[in-house]
């Protein structure tokens, strides 16, 4: 993916100072932006109501204002949900678009290259879904599929009793 103006986001962020949920104001569960802050500035992720997409914004001064839901929000700090990953990097960020083309999911890694955390947040229903995505070899059913190692694959494995 090529950086331009719908993806104004600096290729590498460093030093993750602080995230903040902004939720609906009539129901703290529900998730409407993500606002990390890190030595470059402010990265914004914001579901958009009209059509359920994802809209990234990055200001290097200060927290972009939410389009949607700024009369209809409150924001609060979580540093201490995230503790363990403040001052980290982050080199990956993804926007993500399915099937049907819509850009309904962003994606981001933080931690240094040894030991990362990623996050997805997934637009649907006029709010986000927080997903912590995992390598599959962590995950007890994932199925044992072949990987590439040092430029050879391992044998495919027998799927006929999945």
């Amino acid at each position: 993916m090529t950086r331009d103006q719908s993806f104004p986001v600096p290729s590498t962020l460093t030093d993750l100072a602080e995230i903040v949920h902004v939720n609906y104001l009539d129901d703290p569960s529900w998730l409407v932006a993500v606002q990390f802050r890190f030595s470059e500035g402010y990265l914004q992720v914001e579901v958009n109501p009209d059509d359920d997409t994802v809209e990234v914004s990055f200001d290097p001064l200060h927290r972009p204002p939410l389009r949607h839901w700024a009369s209809e929000s409150v924001s609060s700090s979580m540093n201490s949900h995230y503790a363990n990953l403040l001052g980290s990097n982050s080199d990956w960020q993804w926007l993500l678009r399915n099937q049907q083309q819509y850009e309904d999911a962003f994606q981001i890694e933080l931690g240094p290259a040894a030991s990362t955390t990623t996050f997805q947040y997934l637009a649907m229903a006029s709010h986000l879904y927080l997903r912590h995505v995992t390598d599959t070899e962590e995950s007890p059913t994932a199925p044992n599929l072949p990987r590439i190692e040092n430029g050879e694959t391992s044998p495919a494995p027998d799927l006929t009793d999945i």
